[in-house]
């Protein structure tokens, strides 16, 4: 064999994908391609009028510590590898206290460096302390190690892998005391019970080649996961410690500044992978985090620096602001920048691998892989000044905006954005009344769910009154407004079968007595004002008409509603969105979104829905097996049109209209319930009827060089506005079908205020939009809703059912969506087919290299079993650009090579299941 023969050639595959345009006729501009260029926001203080962050002022060699260096094995550490033969301890707990007192000691010294070596070494909580750094050697892995772990029905998932002297279990440390426990999910409450963890700390970094991995490999061959992705129960008091917990979190650093992560890599790190609350200065730089949930989660935390860095996290977000109470602070997220980072969506474990697998199709809320950059849905403190420019959005949902309890963001920028395979909103702005913030309530009950009190639902948010008898001292937030609390137990039966809560048709609102003083002697009822003085609630002389008891549900304390303003989009090309969810700006009656700019932007829909799936909002559902990277099979359900996860009652109903005189139900697609009080996601509203941009209650919004279009026809129009005012959309162009207008603007005759729809005999407002620029009125139709939202009500106001159900005559038209001309039971534009990972190739000169091309898709395999050959029977193979000599077998998917020169080359290859090619090329 001579030397030329045992060079390599190289086969490049990386994905891509095309499904060509609808050859159907169609109304309106056609896209106008790519956004090229770069806007560079250096030296600037602010664009469009929105300011610009400047983030950390902490670096790296502002950190190093060189001079002192512990390594852990001097303490007694001992790494998997280096263990005897007959040594059967993974050395978790002596490695635990081996590294915390390595990192004590430096401490004592003034600071210092402690090092990890090469090596795997398992490890509980690692408690990091001011001034001392952790170095991760290249080669070295700090593991997850496993503890007990008993689940709710007594079922066993871990057992500890290590024992402390005593005969205890090995455990994470105990959760902290958290007082304000309730106002945010238990993930950011408590964090003590991290593999690293760092309360109230300053000048720590953590940094090097290694790999902190929560996950284990077992005897089968498949991960476990170690760092859980749930949360331990909350303690049973405000002021005690839960007595049952695990570890859920990688990193977790409270009210911690100066703070540096640089250059390792995580895997598997449960919940939060890194979770910052109440910090300030700290700065993030090249890292990969490949993970299960959350990625990283910026809570309550300023000045800080995210760049060069990979979040994968499929089932969770990527890079999330949130602004809980978490850190038991009141403190805005301010002055953050993210700059050239990607965001991903591949299966949890197969970017580091670089496997980049797809096969798990939606996240545990059944909408697409998360993934996504996110301001919420903690929001209690708001968020302002946050700029994120360079980055790329791949297999994930889009950039999400979100304010629903009673605080400001403003002051956020996104420019030169690259978003592929969008599997939801490309833009999610949204307001909401879902209140989750702190109220003080009537008693100095600490349990998280006091009874009798200033709530009837959500009451865990509800703070205790300070007294003598406890040392801990709350801040107190005296009631500011209160909103009515709905019944949901009536119940409505869709023409599938599905049945559907609604609000209580007759008494919709709880009553809450708790938060009305009753006289007596004369029947009334007079509100309570909070004493200053006394830091208690006295009754007052206002009364209550007896018509507005309803009102009094739950209190809240806030004044305002949340509100959004100085929010840019710029330079981004967003593509192969999910035909659900177009770009969505949501505020509310009392409280629009303001002075909103998005610029050259183009952005691709899948297209494929019907303006009939926006008036059913049906569920069709299929189930789907997968397996991520590495783990065993799984099965989840995949929603074709409605995800009912988080669209809940009247988002779930029909939009029609009762037409009294023709006796029979009238579509009304633009009669979208406002949702005020439900988790937001882009989900909550059900098919709309725009493909492109949705916009309600919005005052002030420019759209500039913006192009929006699909690939196949959408029966939609492109843009519905919905009480909308100062809107310019000069220079923008809108792709549609010619069976309806490109532009909608909606009237709305039935609107009330925010929190209030349900409310019997709750007058109604009018809305509608003004001062709409830049769009030919040839292009425009103008709608009118001229009923209530789905499920209010009959009251004085307005007599009809507003609830089409099986109950009352309304049916679904036939399930039949046609795509380039075919025919389909399923709108095959929601999930569309995949080929399984091929990825990069290597083969020795005239060595023949033999590829089975495989792919599966989701409209063909509906049992709920994998089943490869229905998915053959779906789709036609294909191959092109081929290297000389290669030959590709479209019956059995065999491509065959033999190369007769060193090289790199690149082939193509595509299924087509009559709705348009899928290709990885």
């Amino acid at each position: 064999m001579n030397t030329r023969n045992v060079q390599c050639a190289t086969l490049m595959v990386s994905a891509s994908r095309v499904i060509p345009a609808s050859s159907s006729p169609t109304a309106g501009a056609k896209r106008a391609g790519r956004v090229t260029g770069r806007i560079d926001l250096t030296g600037m203080t602010e664009y469009h009028g929105v300011k610009i962050a400047s983030g950390a002022d902490i670096s790296k060699n502002a950190l190093l510590k060189e001079n002192n260096k512990l390594n852990i094995e001097d303490y007694g550490a001992v790494s998997l590898e280096e263990r005897t033969k007959d040594d059967a301890d993974t050395h978790a707990v002596e490695n635990t206290e081996a590294i915390n007192k390595a990192i004590r000691d430096a401490a004592a010294q003034g600071g210092g460096t402690v090092v990890v070596p090469k090596g795997t070494f398992r490890f509980y909580t690692i408690r990091l302390e001011s001034n001392v750094n952790l170095y991760l050697s290249k080669d070295s892995v700090v593991q997850a190690a496993k503890p007990t772990i008993v689940d709710e029905d007594g079922k066993t998932i871990s057992i500890a892998e290590d024992k402390y002297p005593d005969g205890r279990d090995g455990n994470y440390d105990q959760p902290e005391i958290a007082p304000y426990a309730g106002l945010q999910d238990g993930g950011h409450t408590y964090f003590a019970n991290s593999l690293f963890y760092g309360a109230d700390k300053k000048n720590i970094m953590i940094y090097g080649d290694g790999l902190i991995d929560g996950s284990q490999m077992n005897d089968e061959g498949t991960l476990d996961q170690v760092l859980q992705g749930g949360d331990p129960p909350n303690a049973r008091i405000r002021t005690g410690k839960a007595d049952v917990w695990y570890g859920n979190k990688g990193i977790s650093l409270v009210r911690c500044e100066g703070v540096v992560l640089d250059g390792f890599k995580m895997l598997n790190c449960g919940h939060f992978a890194i979770i910052t609350a109440g910090g300030r200065n700290q700065l993030v730089d090249g890292l990969i985090v490949d993970t299960n949930r959350d990625a990283y989660d910026i809570d309550c935390t300023q000045d800080v620096t995210i760049e060069n860095s990979t979040f994968n996290s499929l089932t969770d977000d990527a890079i999330v602001f949130k602004a809980s109470y978490g850190a038991g602070i009141k403190q805005p997220v301010h002055n953050c920048l993210v700059r050239n980072c990607t965001v991903s969506g591949y299966d949890a474990g197969s970017v580091m691998a670089g496997a980049y697998t797809t096969d798990k199709q939606v996240a545990t809320d059944l909408c697409g892989p998360t993934a996504r950059i996110k301001f919420g849905t903690e929001s209690t403190n708001g968020y302002d000044t946050v700029t994120i420019t360079d980055v790329a959005f791949k297999r994930s949902r889009g950039f999400c905006i979100e304010s629903v309890d009673g605080a400001a963001v403003h002051d956020i920028i996104m420019v030169n954005a690259e978003m592929d395979t969008v599997s939801s909103s490309p833009i999610f702005i949204r307001l909401g009344n879902r209140g989750r913030y702190p109220v003080t309530g009537n008693s100095t009950d600490q349990s998280l769910n006091p009874a009798d009190n200033v709530r009837v639902t959500n009451t865990e948010w509800i703070l205790p009154l300070n007294s003598d008898e406890v040392s801990y001292q709350w801040t107190e937030y005296p009631i500011k407004q209160y909103f009515p609390a709905y019944r949901t137990d009536n119940e409505a039966t869709m023409p599938n079968g599905i049945k559907v809560k609604t609000v209580n048709q007759t008494a919709p609102a709880m009553l809450n007595p708790n938060n009305y003083c009753h006289d007596d002697s004369t029947g009334k009822n007079y509100a309570y004002v909070w004493n200053n003085e006394t830091h208690r609630y006295d009754a007052s002389t206002t009364e209550i008409p007896e018509d507005q008891s309803s009102w009094y549900g739950n209190a809240v304390g806030y004044e305002s509603l949340a509100s959004a303003y100085n929010i840019c989009v710029a330079n981004a090309n967003i593509s192969n969105v999910d035909p659900r969810y177009p770009i969505i700006l949501a505020g509310m009656v009392g409280s629009r979104i303001r002075n909103v700019v998005f610029q050259d932007i183009d952005v691709t829909y899948r297209g494929g829905l019907r303006m009939r799936d926006a008036v059913e909002q049906q569920q069709l559902n299929t189930d789907w097996e997968y397996t991520q990277y590495m783990t065993t099979p799984a099965k989840q359900t995949l929603p074709w049109l409605v995800n009912a996860f988080f669209c809940k009652n009247a988002a779930l109903l029909p939009r029609v209209d009762w037409d009294a005189s023709a006796g029979a139900w009238k579509d009304d697609p633009y009669n979208v319930p406002e949702m005020d009080d439900q988790y937001p996601e882009p989900s909550n509203f059900g098919i709309l009827p725009a493909y492109g941009l949705y916009a309600r209650h919005v005052d002030g919004l420019k759209l500039e060089n913006v192009h929006i279009g699909y690939e196949v026809e959408d029966g939609r129009h492109a843009v519905v506005l919905d009480d909308c005012h100062n809107a310019d959309f000069s220079g923008s162009t809108f792709q549609c079908s010619s069976s309806v207008k490109p532009v909608a603007l909606v009237t709305d005759s039935y609107k009330r205020r925010a929190g209030f729809e349900y409310v019997l005999n709750e007058p109604y407002q009018k809305t509608a939009c003004s001062d709409i620029e830049g769009i030919d009125g040839s292009s425009i139709a103008e709608v009118t809703v001229n009923a209530p939202e789905p499920s209010t009500p009959k009251d004085s106001l307005y007599g009809h059912d507003t609830i089409a159900s099986a109950e009352n005559g309304f049916g679904y038209g036939p399930n039949i969506w046609t795509v380039n001309g075919h025919q389909h039971p399923l709108p095959v534009t929601v999930y569309r087919p995949f080929l399984e990972g091929i990825g990069d190739q290597a083969v020795k000169v005239g060595d023949t290299l033999m590829l089975t091309i495989t792919a599966r898709n989701p409209a063909a395999e509906t049992s709920g079993a994998r089943d490869e050959a229905a998915s053959d029977r779906s789709l036609v193979y294909s191959a092109e650009d081929l290297p000389d000599g290669a030959t590709f077998d479209p019956e059995t998917h065999v491509f065959t090579w033999t190369p007769s020169e060193t090289g790199t080359y690149k082939a193509s290859f595509s299924v087509d299941d009559g709705a348009g090619k899928v290709m990885q090329s």
